[in-house]
Order: C-alpha cells, then structure tokens, then sequence
C-alpha cells in the first residue's frame, strides 16, 4: 500500500514544509512533547510513518472484529447495539440502595455496579468490632441475602447487569446474586452479571485482600469453572487495572501488570486441568480512562485487546472466539477529578466515555462529578448516566465502526503502546509472574515511582488540570448537597443483622458452614468446587462475616510483607 513514488512526494512535502516554518516551530508551548508512558509524540503524522516502521494493514490494523480485533471485537460495534450505561454506587443501607439503583434504572442504565462499603467487601458484619466507624460509609452494607433481597426489590435480574464490587469476598457476592436470581424464578443460565473478583490487584494495589493469595486463588477459579458450566451468562471475574492506575501506574504499567494478572489466573486455570476456551469466556478486563492523555488511552485499549488476544491463543492454545475477544471495561476511578471547580468532572467524565467508545469498549462507568466529596448524589449519578448517553446518541461515533481507523497517529500509537506493554510483561515474566513482583514488591515500586513521576510533573506545571493547577478561582466551590449517610445507619444496620440471626434456622447455619469448612480443607479441585457449598449456606442466610470467619478458620489471613 505504499507505492515508493508517492512516498518521496510525500517526503519532499513534509521537508519543504519543515524548512518554510522553522519560525513557527520555534513557537511550540514545549521542546518536546510525549505521552505519560514516554513515547515520543510527533508534530504530524503521514504515510512515512506508517512506512518506516513497515505498517502491515491487514496484521496491525485489519477490520472490526476479525482477529487481533485492533479495530473491535464485532463487525458491527455500537451500530449493532450501544453499550449498557451504568454507574459504581451504592447508599449505606440496602433500602436506600433499592430506591438510589430504581431511580437509575428509570434514567436508562442496564448496568448496575454495586460499590459496597469497605466491612462489607473486607468480609465483616456491621456489628463485627472492626466495622466501627466504616459501616455505609463508602457504599452500600449487605451482609446476607436477606440484605440482597431488599437492595434488589422490583429489579429485574435477567434484563439488568449487576455487577458486585467486591473482590476478596467476591465469590460470596457471586452466590449469593445467583440464589437471589434462582428465588425470584430466574435460573441460573439466564442470570446476568460480572464481578470485579480480582485477588491479585487487592495484594498490588487495593489493599482489600483476606485470605493467602493460594486460597484466593482456588476460590477464584471455582467462580470460574461453576459459572461456566451453571451461569453462562454470568462473568465472575473481571481482571482490573484500574486500580493500579488509581495508585499513580502509568498506561504501559497498567496493561502490563493487568495482563501479567491475566496470566497468572489462566495458568491456574491451566493446572486445575479446565478447558480453556470454557473458563476464558467468564472473564472481562478493566482498564482505566483515567488523566493519561485521550489519545494514549485509546491506544492502550487497542494494544491491550491485541496482546489479549494473542496470548489466548498463542500461549494457551484458544480457539473459541469467545476466548480470545477481550471484553473491556473502561471506568474512572476517584483521581480522574477534583474538588476544585468540581463541574469541570462532568467534562472530563464525558472525555472518558468518548475515549472508551473509540477505544471500543463493550463497557463503560465514568464518575460523578461529586465523587470527590464523598458517596455521589443521585443527582450526580444521573448526570454521569446522561455522560454516557450524550457521546453514544449526540455525537455520531456510533455510526462508524472505530471512527480513528485510518488516521495516521492512531496507527502509530497503538504499535508503540503495545512494544512497550509486551516488554514490562517479559520482564515480569523474567522475574517469576505476578505472584514474585508481588512477593518482591517489584509491582508496588514501579506504581510508587510512576505516582512521584507524574506528581513532580504536576506540581512543575508541565501536567495540567483546569481549575487546580491552572486557570484557578479564587473562590472555593462545593455543591449544594453533599450525600452523607446517617449517623443512626450503624445502629440500624447491627439491629438488621442481629434480627436476621434471631429469625432464620440456625441449625440450618451452622451444618452448612460445617460442610462449607470441610471442603475448604480438601485439596482445590472440581469434587471440592466450593461454590455450591457457599450457595447453600447464603440460602440459610448467614452473614457475610460468619463465612468469612469460616473460611479464615481453615485458610488463616494474609499478612503483608513491607516492599519498601
């Protein structure tokens, strides 16, 4: 495609071009310019570009949903059907919930990702001593599936995704939305759902781990192998790298560490003897549209579905296109604004969910424009909902499959996002996988000097954000209304939990935590899957803190060593 007359024409252009404005050149705002991740961002683009670096456009760029799906993992995208709109929220108690996720269900969403408060997703009841202070702070407190029942009242579980937050506990999550589905008459294979049940971002960067990563891990891969063969329509792992570009990663890193995580998991699933192409489809992948640069994380996703999609097939041998078809999420996480000048989050949210439609998303959950101030208003829930709506329904980049194909830069950047991706990976994989960076502290010090990076770079000016660094008011602004959670909710919550153990058949409780607590002692395979063995027990309506008890007593806790 690249006829050598053309191309010197091309080249005598660009030089002649050069040479007439030198004096405008001269101009330029910096010397040099690049992205986060270093890669040197030139002043235009043209076919020599392409050229120099031998572009292929069938191998390196190819059409929307042929493989390695640079350009989207249908021949159709959004033409066919526009992604589900959702937001990460959650009130502190389930009746709040109900009534905050109805009200979004009647602004459009189809997606509901449930944040929950932070005992709720490290396991503990609402009456556990280590709650205080925490119970319905940061999110909804659901503590058994009397709790579920009343948050998702008048839902509909087989038209709406939901999607637990909820990580170390996640595969209770998982169980008890599917027996919550299987009481409301929906069976398995028709409940619809994800959860973001991804141990190994909790031991890099979150923090909300429980249990060893080995016993993580078996709990992670039995959510796998059961919603594989029960709940197809369910997705019980999400793979995130959100949260490391939330703790300062830059794109590379974040890919790099995501992927590396993906890795990981699948070799698990490898020796526990599963069928690759049954399991893969049950995973998602989460990424970041974070404060890197538009054009850089769009890239990013397209390198990221790229390697995915090798690595399925290469490494592990997939052959389902289901299998090797990265789903990716694209959300942003509470840095991607500010306090300062706070309306200015609504640009940036609808910033990132242009990014994530031209970087092919299959979902996308931006932030509200309060979220710096605590639990979002519904107000501000629903104007992050609107977000999405106007750059799927107002802008017309729906009604092109992957609008940047073709455009010089994007060919360009793609590549060089996706060289370094690939060498961050073998470096990981030099130094052992994702467990041995995590061990070593490798994964923590790279995060670390990447955030001191980027905050050097903010605090010099050279990175900038509206309103905070530049182009500052004198006077400070707050919204209106601030959601706070009720200082009775704690009270309220210990009562809940206290009448739920005073009113359920206890006897049913504990032989089925006992039978729970024998498997957790067999060796990790099918015969010992224990989700059902943790079906049964949310269905006696124990809490989330006497199964976390339980599985700690035969597992024990993780404690971290100090990596710096």
């Amino acid at each position: 495609m690249f006829d050598k007359e053309k191309l010197a024409e091309i080249k005598a252009a660009r030089d002649a071009w050069e040479k007439e404005n030198v004096k405008e050149f001269n101009k330029e705002r910096k010397k040099d310019f690049a992205c986060e991740s270093e890669i040197p961002i030139k002043r235009v683009y043209t076919p020599l570009d392409l050229a120099e670096k031998g572009f292929d456009y069938m191998k390196d760029l190819g059409l929307p949903g042929d493989f390695p799906y640079t350009r989207g993992i249908s021949p159709t995208m959004y033409r066919s059907r526009l992604w589900p709109t959702g937001r990460v929220v959650g009130y502190a108690t389930p009746e709040e919930s109900n009534k905050l996720w109805r009200s979004q269900v009647a602004a459009g969403a189809l997606n509901l990702l449930v944040q929950f408060d932070l005992p709720t997703q490290m396991g503990y009841d609402p009456d556990d001593p280590m709650s205080e202070g925490e119970v319905g702070r940061v999110g909804v407190s659901l503590s058994s599936l009397r709790d579920w029942e009343i948050a998702f009242e008048g839902i509909d579980l087989e038209k709406i995704t939901t999607s637990p937050v909820l990580n170390a506990v996640g595969a209770v999550g998982i169980a008890t939305h599917l027996v919550l589905g299987e009481n409301n008459g929906i069976s398995l294979q028709k409940v619809r759902g994800s959860c973001q049940n991804d141990a190994l971002k909790s031991y890099i960067a979150r923090g909300d781990y429980i249990f060893p990563p080995g016993h993580a891990f078996r709990l992670i891969i039995d959510t796998l192998s059961f919603c594989a063969r029960n709940a197809p329509n369910y997705k019980p792992l999400e793979i995130s790298g959100l949260q490391m570009s939330e703790a300062g990663a830059n794109p590379v890193h974040e890919a790099a560490i995501c992927l590396a995580n993906v890795t990981t998991y699948l070799n698990a699933v490898v020796e526990r003897g599963l069928d690759i192409d049954a399991i893969a489809p049950g995973i998602n992948v989460v990424l970041s549209a974070e404060h890197h640069g538009f054009f850089q994380e769009i890239a990013k996703f397209r390198a990221t579905r790229r390697i995915y999609a090798r690595l399925l097939r290469d490494k592990f041998g997939a052959r389902n296109p289901r299998s090797i078809t990265c789903r990716l999420s694209v959300g942003q996480g509470g840095t991607s604004g500010y306090r300062e000048q706070y309306l200015n989050n609504i640009a940036r949210s609808s910033i990132a969910c242009l990014s994530a439609m031209l970087g092919g998303a299959q979902v996308c959950y931006p932030t509200a424009y309060d979220e710096q101030f605590g639990i979002p208003t519904e107000e501000a829930s629903t104007y992050a909902i609107r977000c999405q709506q106007v750059v799927a329904n107002e802008t017309g980049v729906a009604d092109v499959v992957d609008p940047l194909g073709g455009s010089y830069f994007m060919a360009s950047l793609p590549p060089e996002c996706e060289d370094r991706i690939t060498a961050e990976l073998e470096k990981v994989e030099r130094l052992g996988g994702s467990l041995k960076c995590i061990e070593s502290g490798y994964f923590r010090r790279q995060i670390a000097q990447d955030a001191y990076k980027w905050h050097k770079a903010f605090e010099a000016g050279e990175v900038l954000r509206v309103g905070v660094n530049c182009f500052r008011s004198e006077e400070e602004t707050r919204p209106l209304r601030i959601y706070r959670a009720d200082s009775q909710n704690e009270a309220k919550r210990k009562e809940a939990v206290e009448k739920i153990r005073q009113t359920r058949d206890n006897g049913r409780v504990q032989k089925s935590l006992l039978e729970l607590k024998k498997a957790a002692a067999c060796e990790p395979d099918e015969e010992h899957n224990l989700m059902p063995y943790i079906m049964d027990v949310v269905r006696s309506y124990a809490t989330m803190g006497e199964i976390r008890a339980a599985l700690q007593e035969i597992w024990g806790e993780y404690k971290e060593s100090n990596v710096f």
